[in-house]
């Protein structure tokens, strides 16, 4: 059962009466910042990037500016953190110039060039070692909302997790909450002769995309409730047929109408 003690009164309240009446039939998440603590997909970015992307022949087609180019090409086979942080700095860069929304469409190519298995197998051990790891950075299960998705599953909900992260990274894990892999709604990366390509299958999981995917999913039935983070949740908070709950990480306002959830104290478990 989950505790009274890890949500506001209000929506602990609200969320007792709706499990106990059965009105929760669809439930959507967000992974990263909403089901686990900290970035799940930035977390295997920083793999492939410290591995310098071997399999990436060349970076000219992400980076058009030559210098840059050049001193990242010699970065990630003398320095991989050197070369991670430059990425990273770019990546960042690039948000702030053209918004998140760009920036998490340039990022599609750091996933690219190998097989879906292969990036689900990364994502796999770079989840193992964050279950390993005792400090405030490890990525890992928020203890409330995987309490919460275990109270829904006995109400008989039907729970997604819609995420901006790539599909195989989140579907490596969500067993662990039970929710099946085929509930998992990512980025979605073309494939070309079993290879993983940087281009995007429409609708992107960003945004509104959220929404549209998930009808795409269910056959426009819609769902009850949400959960999520960040700007890029807010469509779909906004477009339940009850309620959005948006946990507050003090970084962003809240989208109007939508209940307020600070997860400033909230414990983690390891998974």
């Amino acid at each position: 059962m989950f505790s009274k003690s890890d949500w506001s009164d209000e929506i602990f309240s609200y969320l007792e009466e709706n499990l106990t009446g059965r009105k929760l039939h669809t439930v959507l998440f967000d992974f990263d910042n909403t089901l686990v603590r900290h970035d799940f997909g930035e977390a295997v970015m920083c793999e492939l990037l410290l591995a310098g992307v071997p399999w990436i022949k060349s970076l000219s087609p992400y980076f058009p500016e030559k210098d840059i180019c050049e001193r990242l090409e010699h970065l990630r086979k003398a320095d991989p953190k050197s070369f991670m942080d430059g990425i990273w700095q770019y990546y960042e860069s690039k948000i702030e110039r053209e918004g998140l929304g760009v920036g998490y469409r340039w990022s599609t190519w750091i996933f690219s060039g190998r097989s879906a298995k292969e990036l689900e197998e990364t994502a796999i051990s770079v989840w193992e070692k964050n279950q390993k790891d005792t400090t405030v950075n490890a990525v890992q299960a928020f203890q409330p909302t995987f309490e919460i998705v275990k109270a829904l599953a006995q109400a008989g909900s039907k729970i997604w997790i819609v995420t901006a992260s790539p599909e195989q990274v989140i579907q490596a894990v969500s067993e662990k909450w039970g929710i099946p892999r085929e509930n998992v709604l990512g980025m979605r990366l073309v494939e070309e002769n079993g290879i993983l390509t940087p281009g995007l299958i429409e609708p992107f999981t960003y945004g509104i995309g959220k929404v549209e995917l998930l009808n795409l999913a269910n056959g426009n039935l819609g769902y009850d409730l949400a959960f999520g983070d960040s700007e890029n949740d807010f469509p779909m908070l906004a477009n339940t047929r009850s309620k959005g709950i948006f946990l507050d990480r003090g970084k962003k306002s809240p989208p109007p109408g939508a209940f307020v959830q600070s997860v400033q104290n909230w414990k983690t478990i390891s998974l």
